[in-house]
């Protein structure tokens, strides 16, 4: 089963990805934090930096595109490829409402008709590189879905990659795994299942119940355990030794570049997954000055509390 490791924007930089692959690795893709398209196509310089091919030395790095223009993605196609990739993907999974309100992102999932004049005007003319896509299960219902999935069914995608959610839904609440059930049912190109797989057991259930599985994507579930693919493929969890290298060094690599102050909350905001819900980490995650304290407050057992 291939595991693609999904971008959250700030936090899985070049940095993070270089660095997850040397300590940890089990992950076959590394999806790049989406570039947000513009009629002049100027990227910002932190998407020109993430998609260098220097930045991605040794890795296989997937660089997404977020538009609801078709001549603007297939520039920016062109873009990609000279940058010496051979695959990209279109963002129609994005729920953030300042997204969504331009009709991007999964704002495109509103109108079926819309999203499928967008496609015949993208595929009517040959892409420079293969291009998959990302998509939510509907922006109101889930019900929308076996429309879309009929649609985005017709075109040649590398890959579909399916987060069990609707636009409403966001990030919280149940998924539905019966929607990726759906997809293979109505032949989407190569679906990736996407949401709220957390352990080797959800991935367990998962190819139990659609047995076709190829491929999953997993995003927070990696910030919360940076082990998990590889827990995922038989190998073990992750030590304390080995949590702690992998926080140095990703502070050091975002302190050479962006400064202490700017390293101290990403490792924050990085941190705040394997806190989970214990408050009194999440206490002393924010109280924390130094890079030493945050380590302490996320890694390893806490001293008692004595009354």
């Amino acid at each position: 089963m291939k595991i693609y490791f999904a971008p959250m924007e700030g936090v899985t930089d070049g940095i993070l990805r270089q660095t997850h692959n040397r300590i940890f690795g089990g992950i076959d893709v590394y999806c790049l934090p989406f570039h947000k398209l513009t009629q002049s196509l100027s990227l910002l310089t932190r998407e020109i930096r993430d998609i260098a091919p220097e930045e991605n030395e040794g890795l296989k790095v997937l660089p997404q595109a977020l538009t609801r223009d078709p001549e603007q993605l297939s520039a920016w196609l062109y873009y990609v490829s000279e940058c010496g990739y051979s695959c990209a993907d279109l963002n129609l999974g994005c729920p953030s409402p300042t997204v969504t309100k331009r009709g991007r992102g999964s704002g495109m999932l509103c109108n079926p008709d819309d999203l499928r004049s967008f496609l015949d005007r993208l595929f009517s003319n040959t892409l420079p590189v293969s291009l998959s896509v990302k998509t939510r299960i509907g922006y109101e219902s889930p019900e929308e879905w076996p429309i879309l999935a009929e649609l985005l069914a017709r075109y040649p995608f590398a890959h579909v990659a399916i987060h069990v959610r609707t636009t409403k839904e966001q990030y919280t609440g149940a998924t539905h795994p019966e929607a990726f059930e759906t997809a293979l049912q109505k032949g989407v190109q190569h679906p990736v299942y996407n949401g709220d797989l957390r352990t080797p057991e959800d991935v367990q259930t998962l190819a139990a119940r659609c047995p076709g599985t190829e491929a999953i994507m997993i995003g927070r579930g990696l910030l919360a355990d940076p082990a998990l693919a590889r827990r995922i493929r038989g190998g073990k969890e992750a030590g304390e030794d080995e949590l702690r290298a992998w926080y140095h060094a990703l502070y050091e690599g975002w302190r050479n570049r962006f400064g202490e102050t700017i390293a101290l909350g990403r490792i924050k905001k990085l941190m705040e997954w394997p806190s989970g819900d214990d408050i009194r980490r999440k206490r002393l995650l924010r109280r924390a000055g130094d890079i030493e304290s945050c380590i302490g407050a996320v890694v390893g057992n806490l001293p008692e509390i004595v009354i």
